[in-house]
């Protein structure tokens, strides 16, 4: 009888599609940034923002959440397979276009190089920034003597970090533009389409959980 590996199975899927993400700039200027991020109730159940921000002045020019179920189990690595979609979803209902989106989550800083943002950003061919708190464990090898340092692995640059925050490519951008972009957007630790979408998601499943 044979067995069925699924993390293998899901590991061996984005092995594949990482072959497919683009570490260059797909565009000229950037104007509007928008940030998506995920607040968690027990039962599975989560509220889904996205806001866009004018990157000139870092006002918020749109706003949306959703209320969804996430019906994929969570396992370490394995972040994009149980949140891509409702990333996705949420962002298709902002009335104004963005140019690049940040998710919180990585892109290919990530131990089969397709974090969470690189696969919203193939599924949606955009370009996309992922920022997380954490590396995922992993063979990790800091260089630079700067508070914001380059992060390798296996002899390639996947991103650079610094205390709070960790940056990396996650389709159709290079990583120095990725990290230009976070420290324009950024007024506090993290970047404000991130932090904005946080505080929204966050908001919304408290008055759902009242």
């Amino acid at each position: 009888m044979c067995s069925y590996n699924f993390p293998q199975k899901l590991a061996d899927i984005q092995y594949s599609l990482s072959k497919n993400i683009i570490e260059q700039d797909s565009f000229k200027n950037v104007h509007t940034v928008a940030g998506a991020d995920i607040s968690f109730e027990k039962d599975n159940c989560a509220v889904a923002a996205a806001v866009a921000v004018d990157l000139d002045d870092l006002t918020v020019i749109d706003s949306k959440t959703i209320e969804v179920k996430l019906l994929f189990p969570y396992i370490s690595g394995f972040l994009g397979f149980r949140e891509a979609d409702a990333v996705i979803s949420v962002l298709r209902e902002l009335n104004n276009e963005f140019d690049v989106l940040m998710v919180n989550g990585h892109g290919i800083m990530h131990p089969r190089g397709f974090g969470l943002a690189s696969h919203v950003g193939l599924l949606m061919d955009i370009p996309t920034i992922g920022i997380a708190k954490r590396l995922i464990k992993g063979n990790y090898k800091y260089k630079g003597d700067n508070s914001l340092k380059t992060v390798e692995f296996m002899n390639k640059s996947v991103g650079a970090c610094d205390r709070q925050k960790c940056i990396s490519v996650g389709h159709k951008i290079s990583l120095k533009t990725a990290v230009d972009i976070v420290h324009e957007a950024s007024l506090f630790k993290m970047p404000e389409p991130l932090r904005q979408a946080h505080i929204l998601a966050t908001n919304i499943m408290k008055d759902k959980i009242k």
